[in-house]
């Protein structure tokens, strides 16, 4: 949770951003993506491999670098013309306008709706949230922008 909440600020959420090369210190901070690259260097650091991931806190930036790093990347209607194509581990992307984004992981898939793990969110799914939630209510179809996939890579 950010500390204060609204901040986006705190232990945690500071470590993801610097995680990223942001000092928290220098602004406010949407840490979403930075939270993502977080989780999946944590990983790689466990098993001992590079983490695959683009290393930013930019949502619609990894959207686009994604591929270049070696990602497969699945575009939002081909995912809900074909749900089964979407597995745990994928990255999602929302964008939200205006060069902004929402992002987070797919844990699994339940019908037409993901549950997901995201930071710098809230119950409701806002992208500009209070700490890092486990999702159950996005459905498929709201990913606009598509997923992202390191393990094709």
């Amino acid at each position: 949770m950010e500390e204060p909440p609204g901040s986006n600020r705190g232990p945690r959420v500071d470590q993801y951003l610097r995680t990223v090369g942001l000092d928290p210190a220098a602004g406010s901070f949407a840490w979403c993506a930075a939270f993502v690259y977080w989780c999946f260097n944590e990983s790689a650091r466990g098993i001992g491999r590079p983490n695959p991931v683009v290393r930013t806190a930019g949502v619609m930036d990894h959207w686009r670098r994604a591929e270049q790093a070696g990602a497969r990347r699945l575009p939002g209607d081909d995912a809900t013309a074909d749900p089964s194509r979407i597995h745990p581990g994928m990255i999602f992307v929302l964008d939200t306008g205006g060069g902004s984004g929402h992002t987070g992981l797919v844990e699994a898939i339940d019908g037409g709706r993901l549950i997901t793990l995201e930071g710098n969110t809230n119950d409701g799914g806002s992208r500009e949230g209070v700490g890092v939630f486990r999702r159950n209510g996005r459905k498929i179809v709201s990913i606009n922008r598509g997923f992202i996939d390191y393990s094709a890579g």
